[in-house]
């Protein structure tokens, strides 16, 4: 695979989730393509799952792979959801940005391992558990990226494309000094429950807000619920809601949350913490570099736009490059879009947290209604 320690490809890709998978797959399928991803993780860290609509079959019947390919169990219908959002009273909860009405709760580990194991079966070179030392523009303007794997040791990546797959923290985009743009501090912080008593559990979703920010809680595929509660990061703090005991408190304090879970046991100590940022790549500048999925930009969970927004970016980047060559706006024209759906995004979401007034003096809501 690496030859004289210098391994040559068309597309550099750093960070093997979705995306990053999304834009190999389209590459390799419609190209001739080289493709290289670089993911700094053995593909073991926790996943906390996804809800998906079903326009996710659109998008994997793209990347020429067989849902029965996902195995059992990685779609898992969910029926309807709950909101008490604005009100005590509940009302159907779906998707601020579509209206469709079939929804799926994600296995995001079989997922994710399925597209990777694609990339692999259709020529794409992987290098999981490799550091990126040193990332540089050469004179010729290609990409050399200095890596350091457990087994191939320190060698060097050449590449005329780079895309940043590497989701809300954007590493790529930081390291060639274009940080995000963010326009808020939202943070989730939750933690994985299960039942001692075998009881059917509810195969739905359930938001609801309180005077610090919300509550999400959905049945993931392994029969596990998964309540997070989602604030800005200086609010956590403040209130020290990363603590086991003062998580617990909050969620005792509310009112369908503390209902749905009790009973119930959490498999872990101390709660996982999440960025929920929205926020926009600004690395536009920069020649035959493109940003994919929550790298390019990202949105706040209650949009449901993540893991679909990460996968059609990562397509519609892979028609880009194909294009560039035949059409020199190809990816400028690609990052235009991004920003003009992003600033659409903007308004529908301001728009949607302006439905909750029952906190006027909360500073949570009030940077949201502004």
């Amino acid at each position: 695979m690496v030859q004289n320690n210098i391994h040559e490809t068309d597309v550099l890709i750093f960070g093997g989730g979705p995306s990053g998978s999304s834009a190999a797959l389209s590459l390799l399928n419609h190209s001739a393509s080289k493709v290289t991803i670089v993911e700094h993780s053995d593909f073991e860290q926790v996943r906390v799952g996804e809800q998906v609509s079903a326009s996710i079959f659109e998008l994997i019947d793209y990347l020429k792979i067989d849902r029965e390919d996902f195995g059992e169990a990685c779609f898992t219908p969910s029926f309807y959801g709950v909101s008490y959002w604005g009100s005590d009273i509940p009302s159907s909860r779906e998707s601020i940005f579509s209206a469709e009405g079939a929804s799926f709760q994600l296995d995001r580990v079989k997922f994710d391992f399925t597209l990777i194991e694609k990339v692999v079966d259709r020529g794409g070179y992987v290098f999981p558990r490799t550091k990126c030392l040193m990332l540089d523009r050469t004179e010729d303007a290609y990409w050399e990226a200095r890596l350091k794997h457990p087994d191939h040791g320190v060698f060097t990546v050449r590449a005329k494309y780079l895309i940043d797959a590497t989701g809300r923290n954007a590493k790529i985009s930081r390291r060639i000094g274009m940080p995000p743009k963010k326009v808020d501090k939202l943070v989730g912080v939750g933690s994985f429950f299960t039942f001692q008593d075998q009881r059917p559990l509810p195969n739905d979703q359930l938001i609801e807000t309180t005077e610090l920010g919300w509550w999400y809680s959905a049945l993931l595929p392994n029969q596990t619920l998964v309540a997070t509660f989602f604030s800005d990061a200086d609010v956590i703090s403040k209130y020290r809601l990363n603590h086991t005991d003062n998580w617990l408190k909050l969620l005792q304090a509310s009112g369908k949350m503390k209902t749905r879970l009790s009973g119930a046991q959490s498999n872990q100590g101390k709660p996982w913490i999440r960025s929920a940022v929205s926020q926009i790549s600004n690395a536009h500048q920069y020649k035959n570099f493109i940003a994919v999925g929550d790298a390019a930009c990202s949105f706040d969970p209650i949009s449901s736009m993540g893991l679909g927004f990460a996968m059609t970016s990562a397509c519609r980047a892979a028609t880009a490059i194909m294009t560039e060559q035949h059409h020199s706006e190809a990816i400028v024209n690609y990052k235009k879009d991004i920003t003009k759906n992003f600033e659409q995004y903007l308004v529908t979401r301001r728009q949607h947290y302006q439905q909750e007034k029952r906190w006027p003096e909360s500073i949570f809501w009030c940077r949201r209604s502004a």
